[in-house]
Parts: structure tokens; sequence; C-alpha cells
């Protein structure tokens, strides 16, 4: 004959309701904890990572793109800030042919529609010249669509546009030729 207890079933269901029971609620409340907290903690972690190194990241590139074929920029060209101007600097690259005469270029906020060749920077006599295949370095005080040179900080973005005033050294006209460029770039102070 085998004994059976008769409580051994409650002892089991009283085990049981005690591992499992209230305290069970508990622990499964810390695991959920823990284990979202830990993630929740990387996600703050990448997020100031993001935070701190985006911007350096999504900086401007260093671009003149001409938009007419003939003339380029050889290298980066460079904003700076020259005492209380703004100013940009470049190489031109002439790939029109024949000489140009550079008469003014004007470095603008704007678009290049919105340029004006009375705000344009005059080039000096010597430096008009560039002949075919050549490259020169060239230079404008950046203005804003009105005529007024405008103030940056050393490593804020600039995005502008150059526009160059030439005419071909055998021109039959007097009149300046546009020829302009998008132009971004970090400020160098």
């Amino acid at each position: 004959m085998v004994y059976k207890s008769k409580n051994k079933g409650k002892k089991k269901d009283a085990l049981v309701a005690r591992q499992y029971g209230s305290r069970s609620k508990g622990q499964a409340a810390m695991e959920y904890l823990m284990t979202y907290g830990w993630a929740i903690l990387v996600i703050v972690i990448v997020l100031a990572l993001l935070a701190f190194f985006l911007p350096r990241l999504t900086k401007v590139p260093e671009v003149c793109q001409f938009s007419q074929p003939g003339f380029g920029c050889s290298e980066n060209p460079a904003v700076v800030i020259n005492g209380t101007q703004v100013q940009a600097a470049f190489n031109l690259q002439n790939g029109k042919g024949q000489a140009v005469n550079i008469s003014k270029i004007l470095c603008t906020t704007g678009s290049s529609s919105d340029a004006n060749y009375s705000f344009a920077t005059p080039v000096a006599a010597a430096d008009q010249l560039v002949p075919a295949g050549s490259t020169k370095r060239m230079s404008a005080i950046c203005v804003d669509v009105n005529g007024n040179p405008i103030s940056l900080t050393p490593n804020s973005d600039f995005k502008g546009s150059i526009v160059i005033y030439y005419n071909y050294v055998n021109d039959v006209t007097t009149i300046p030729r546009p020829a302009d460029a998008t132009l971004t770039g970090t400020v160098l102070g």
C-alpha cells in the first residue's frame, strides 16, 4: 500500500503561489525595467553622440561650380573674413579657348539672377587678363542683394553666387558678359 499525503498537493500549490505569486510580479517588473532601461540608455547615448558630431559632419562643402562651360575653379575656394569684410577668393580657370579680360567680380549671398553689375568689385588692371587655358587667383568682396557688405562669423556656412563680368580680348562689344557660379564653403577667420 502506498501512503499518500493529503497535504502534498496543497504544499505544491503554496510553493507555486509563492514562486509565481506577488513576488513574480515584482521580478517581472524589474526584468522589464532592466531590459528596456539598457535599451533606452543606449538610445540616449547614441542621440548625444549624434548631437555632438553631426554639426561637424554636415558642414557645407567648399564648392565653386560655374553654370556655363568655359570657366571653372581649379582648386577649392575660400571665403575669408578680411578685416570687417567677407571676401571670396578662388582660382579662375579660363577654358574658353581665347583670352578674356575680367572687369568686375560679384560675390553675393543672393542668386545669380539677383546680380547687379554696380555692386561688383572691380578687378585691378594688372589682373584683368586671363590667357586661354591659364588660371588666375581672383577675389571679391561679398555683398547682399542690396549691395551692402555682409557680416559673417568664422566657421559659419556661406552659400551664395559669384558672377564674373568679362569680355574676350578681341570682342566686338564693350558690354561685359556675365558668367555665374555657385559658391559654398565655411567662412575662415
